[in-house]
């Protein structure tokens, strides 16, 4: 076996509990609660963006995959979940993390209850095709963390962009280009609510605000992705510390260092 495979066997050995799945009861009743709507996508392909309801705990455990054991029911446009007990994996996965769970979010929610032993928290839910607002009613354990949700506007895609300290003007060059494609438009977010997409890039010494387009067709599309792949061979390189992306509504992501590699 070579030296690196050992190595690993060990970290595996010291670092997860070969314990059988447990069950905590007691923490539950120890921590709050938080909760958020969001569009998410069930794999990597293309794929439409499928409505969700994350809940996390506030307390932060020692593996970062324990998760929040429910049962939920849905009538007449009220959803009920039901918090049972925070599930303790049989083999930690090291990092810490809070508990989560995640399930689908109904297009027709109207009101959303949150049961926790003899506490019951209770949202008013307003969901269409542009934004979720979950606004609260009752609560004693649970905190919503963003009372309104933009969705991914259809044929919609995002541009991040990021530069070194010598080449700012880059992101605007590219912006430039598209501004100038008719077969697109512009499109900006309301201020009162998290957007689905990245609000700018990360990791970059000049991080830029992302913008955000509408294509008419797939042909607009296809032209843009053009426009990016271009763009970037022209005037970009593969450690010169920029970056630039597109990533569609649909989930399909196009990315500068994948064409420099």
């Amino acid at each position: 076996m070579r030296p690196l495979h050992v190595l690993l066997f060990i970290f595996i050995l010291v670092s997860c509990e070969p314990e059988e799945t447990t069950i905590t009861d007691d923490e539950i009743l120890a921590t709050d609660i938080e909760l958020y709507p969001e569009e998410v996508y069930s794999s990597n392909d293309q794929s439409l963006p499928i409505l969700k309801l994350t809940l996390r705990t506030s307390e932060i455990y020692p593996c970062f995959n324990y998760k929040i054991d429910f049962s939920k029911s849905f009538e007449k446009d009220e959803m009920t979940v039901i918090i049972n007990n925070i599930h303790k994996p049989g083999i930690c996965l090291t990092a810490f993390g809070p508990a989560i769970a995640t399930l689908e979010l109904p297009e027709t929610t109207q009101k959303l209850k949150i049961v926790r032993a003899d506490q019951t928290d209770i949202y008013q839910v307003n969901i269409n095709t542009e934004q979720i607002e979950i606004l609260p009613r009752t609560t004693d354990f649970t905190d919503l963390i963003n009372p309104i949700t933009f969705r991914y506007p259809e044929n919609s895609f995002a541009v991040v962009c990021g530069t070194n300290l010598d080449q700012t003007e880059l992101c605007a060059n590219f912006f430039e280009k598209l501004d100038d494609m008719q077969s697109l438009s512009s499109y900006t977010f309301p201020e009162n609510g998290r957007t689905p997409y990245p609000d700018s890039s990360s990791g970059n010494w000049n991080n830029t605000s992302s913008r955000y387009f509408i294509y008419e067709n797939e042909t607009a599309l296809i032209e843009a992705v053009e426009q990016f792949e271009m763009f970037t061979q022209e005037n970009l390189n593969r450690d010169d510390g920029n970056s630039l992306s597109i990533i569609t509504w649909d989930n399909q992501s196009y990315y500068s260092y994948q064409l420099l590699e």
